[in-house]
C-alpha cells in the first residue's frame, strides 16, 4: 500500500513541477512580448503603492502565525507557548520557496517538536490549517462569479464555490474525534470558538492579501472588489495545492495575467502579479528575519 501511494505522491510532485515550468515560460513570453509596456507599468507604481502594499501582506503573513499557534494548542489540549511557534512560522517563510512547496511545513513541524509537542497533535493541527485555509480562498474565489465570463462558461461555478464551507465542519470533526480518540476532555464550544477564530484569521489574511493587489494597480476601479478578492483567493489556492512549484511560482501569476487581463490590460495585469510576487517575496524574506531575532532573544 506504501508503495503505491509513494510512486502517487511522485508523480504529483513531477506534475507540479512540469506546470509551474509551463507557467514560468508562459509569463516569460507574455513579458517578452509586451516589452515597453512592462517597464512603463512598473513606473506607474509608486513608492507609496509598493509601501501599503507591503503593509498589507506583513500584517497578513503575521495573522497567520498567531493561528498556526491557535491550532496547536487546540490539537493538544495544551496552552503551548506562543513565542517559539509564532518564531518558527516566521522563519518557515523563506522555505515555501524551495522546491517542493512543502519546506515550510516540514521546518514548522521540527521547531515543534522541539517545543515539545508530538508528532500526532502537528499532524492533526496541519490538516486542520490546510482545510480552513483552503475553506476561506474557496468561499472568497467565489468572487470570481462577478466576471461575465465566468458565469457564462460556468454559470454552475457559484454552487460549486459553497462546498467549501463544508472544510471547517470536516475540520472540527477531526479535532473532535481526536480529542476523544486520546482521552482529553474538550468541550465541543472550545472547538468551535477556536476554529472559528483561525477560520476568522484565514479570511482576514485573504482580505488583506487582496488590498495589497488592489493598491499595486493603476486601474484597480476597472474591477469590483469582489473580483479582485475572488481571483487572488483562487490563484492563491492553486499554488497553494499546487505540488512542486515553490511558493506557488508562476501559478498565481498565470491566473492573475488570465483573470485580471481583460479588465485591466495584459500589459497591467502581469506587471500586477509581478509586482505583487515582489512584495510577498520581501515581506517573507523580512518576517523571517523577525523570525531570527525572535529565536535568539528566547
Amino acid at each position: 500500500m506504501q508503495a503505491p501511494l509513494n510512486a502517487l505522491r511522485r508523480m504529483a510532485r513531477v506534475a507540479g513541477t512540469l506546470l509551474c515550468c509551463v507557467a514560468i515560460v508562459f509569463l516569460l513570453r507574455r513579458g517578452y512580448a509586451l516589452g515597453v509596456s512592462i517597464g512603463a507599468g512598473f513606473e506607474r507604481i509608486g513608492a507609496r503603492a509598493f509601501f501599503v502594499a507591503c503593509a498589507c501582506y506583513a500584517a497578513a503573513a503575521a495573522s497567520l502565525g498567531v493561528g498556526w499557534v491557535a491550532l496547536v494548542r487546540l490539537a493538544t489540549g495544551e496552552h503551548v507557548a506562543f513565542a517559539p511557534l509564532y518564531a518558527s512560522h516566521l522563519r518557515s517563510q523563506l522555505a515555501k520557496y524551495l522546491p517542493g512547496n512543502v519546506f515550510h511545513l516540514a521546518y514548522r513541524h521540527v521547531a515543534a517538536r522541539r517545543a515539545g509537542v508530538g508528532h500526532a497533535p502537528l499532524a492533526l493541527a496541519l490538516g486542520m490549517e490546510t482545510a480552513l485555509v483552503s475553506a476561506s480562498a474557496a468561499m472568497l474565489s467565489i468572487g470570481i462569479v462577478t466576471d461575465p465570463r465566468v458565469s457564462t462558461i460556468a454559470p454552475w461555478a457559484r454552487g460549486l464555490a459553497w462546498i467549501a464551507g463544508l472544510l471547517p465542519i470536516m475540520g472540527v470533526s477531526a479535532v473532535s474525534m481526536y480529542v476523544r480518540r486520546v482521552g482529553r476532555r474538550v468541550a465541543i464550544f472550545d472547538v468551535l470558538r477556536s476554529t472559528a477564530f483561525v477560520l476568522a484569521i484565514h479570511l482576514s489574511f485573504m482580505m488583506l492579501a487582496t488590498f495589497a493587489l488592489h493598491s499595486l494597480s493603476t486601474g484597480a476601479n476597472a474591477l469590483s472588489m469582489a473580483s479582485w478578492c475572488g481571483w487572488l483567493s483562487l490563484a492563491w489556492l492553486l499554488g497553494y495545492v499546487m505540488p512542486g512549484a515553490p511558493a506557488g511560482m508562476g501559478v498565481r501569476e498565470t491566473v492573475l495575467v488570465i483573470g485580471l487581463g481583460p479588465s485591466l490590460g495584459e500589459a497591467n495585469a502581469l506587471v500586477v502579479a509581478l509586482a505583487y510576487r515582489f512584495v510577498t517575496v520581501v515581506v517573507d524574506a523580512v518576517s523571517a528575519g523577525v523570525g531570527f531575532v525572535l529565536r535568539d532573544r528566547s
